[in-house]
């Protein structure tokens, strides 16, 4: 089964008219969440090191670099602003992308639309179709691909972000099928980074390498036309239970992004059930007083623990990846947003006694989002499950969350009108002229 070609005619034959309302609706939901963590994340410490690096080897003034009032090439603004808006942990997610697929579409297709002038119909296109394709090679390469030590969000990223780029540049369909070729022999990314300076790096990269494969291969770049079907290629040499017809089904008719999840907790999705189970606990329990705790025991699925499995955190990126300290945090603190994730929140005394309290067990009996809180006090013992999956908001109720949300990470770095004419005017994104012109509000 040819899947790259199938892909790719999709790419170019699927225009901004066939797309669904809710689907459209739905981007630009994405779009919100995604820019508000991004700038959030544009000046935090752990970006300063690209960002003097990018500084040193310059580039063409093309395109934005999101809180810092400086432009660059297209494809560093792509990299540092992929990497600002994964560094809190803290925008959507998808189970079909198995991982984030916003931060490895959303800073190139800027990058473009503010450097070629792009509307906010094609950027939403573009976006749209990217997100569609990331997921079709996820669900190709199947769960497996991540459970064997693969970041999803960045070795999927590499395909996700070379759709959007080739959909806005209008790539030729020879084109487009060497640009994923070039794209998925650069495709890497490990999950040991988890904590590091890395992580975040990861869909920053994929922006950059699936931009960077779309100008190369737009201007004679060859690569293999098979590269994820094909022996020896992505889904042969990255997954041991790849299906191409699986990829493929439902092509057009089924869209992922009505699939799509929203944090509000700043820190690993699968650290979300535990959270919300022992916040339902601590509602419920009659006097409840963390003093009077005797043990926490957390059960989660294996997948779960592989990705949040540090035990003993010593920063706040480490933090985002510790089921202990975000249980500990949420009994004591009320804040697991951004401020409750720092070395200081970390390292303090108070956490660390209730900290050592919880236990986390594997269970294979659960699936991937599900947890099984159970809190042992003075005799007692207090269960509680959740599977944050089946959490699902209507649009009306996930639009006032998204907006509070985004409001709440941009307060710092934008004027209060700044702030509401980018809400109007991303409400309304299909009717924007040129995308340059929502920067200009940005900076």
């Amino acid at each position: 089964m040819e899947a790259t070609k199938t892909l790719s005619e999709f790419i170019i034959s699927t225009d901004f008219e066939d797309l669904p309302k809710e689907v459209i609706e739905e981007a630009k939901l994405c779009f919100f969440d995604w820019l508000g963590v991004a700038l959030a994340g544009a000046n935090d410490p752990e970006i300063d090191s690209l960002f003097n690096v990018i500084e040193l080897v310059g580039g063409n003034e093309q395109a934005t670099i999101l809180g810092k009032n400086v432009k660059s090439s297209i494809l560093n603004a792509t990299l540092i602003n992929g990497m600002s808006s994964h560094v809190f942990d803290y925008d959507d997610t998808s189970v079909e992308f198995l991982g984030h697929a916003s931060v490895t579409l959303f800073p190139s297709l800027l990058a473009l639309s503010e450097w070629k002038g792009i509307s906010g119909k094609d950027f939403l296109t573009a976006y749209i179709i990217g997100f569609e394709i990331g997921c079709r090679v996820a669900i190709g390469a199947s769960a497996n691909h991540a459970l064997t030590g693969w970041h999803a969000t960045s070795t999927i990223g590499h395909f996700s972000s070379t759709a959007g780029a080739a959909k806005l540049l209008g790539l030729t369909a020879d084109q487009l099928i060497f640009a994923f070729g070039i794209a998925g022999t650069q495709a890497a990314g490990l999950k040991v980074v988890f904590g590091t300076s890395c992580k975040p790096f990861h869909p920053g990269k994929a922006g950059f390498n699936g931009l960077l494969a779309v100008l190369l291969a737009q201007r004679g770049f060859t690569s293999v036309k098979d590269i994820l079907e094909g022996e020896n290629c992505f889904w042969d040499v990255y997954s041991s239970n790849w299906n191409a017809k699986r990829a493929l089904k439902n092509l057009g008719k089924k869209w992922s992004i009505l699939n799509n999840n929203y944090k509000f907790h700043a820190s690993c999705y699968y650290t979300h059930a535990p959270i919300e189970a022992v916040l339902a606990l601590k509602n419920e329990i009659k006097n409840f007083n963390v003093k009077n705790i005797n043990t926490i025991e957390i059960k989660v699925s294996p997948i779960a623990l592989e990705n949040a499995s540090i035990m003993v955190p010593k920063t706040g990126l480490e933090g985002k990846f510790s089921i202990p300290y975000v249980i500990a945090n949420a009994l004591l603190r009320k804040e697991t947003g951004m401020s409750a994730f720092t070395d200081e929140k970390v390292n303090d005394p108070k956490i660390f006694k209730l900290r050592e309290t919880v236990k986390v067990i594997p269970d294979l009996k659960l699936a991937g989002f599900k947890a099984i809180a159970t809190i042992y006090i003075e005799g007692e013992t207090y269960s509680k499950e959740i599977n944050i999956i089946n959490q699902k908001l209507d649009h009306n109720t996930k639009y006032e969350k998204i907006l509070k949300k985004f409001r709440s990470l941009v307060s710092i770095s934008l004027k209060k009108p700044n702030t509401e004419e980018i809400i109007k005017r991303i409400e309304n994104l299909e009717n924007e002229s040129n995308m340059a012109d929502i920067i200009k509000l940005i900076s």
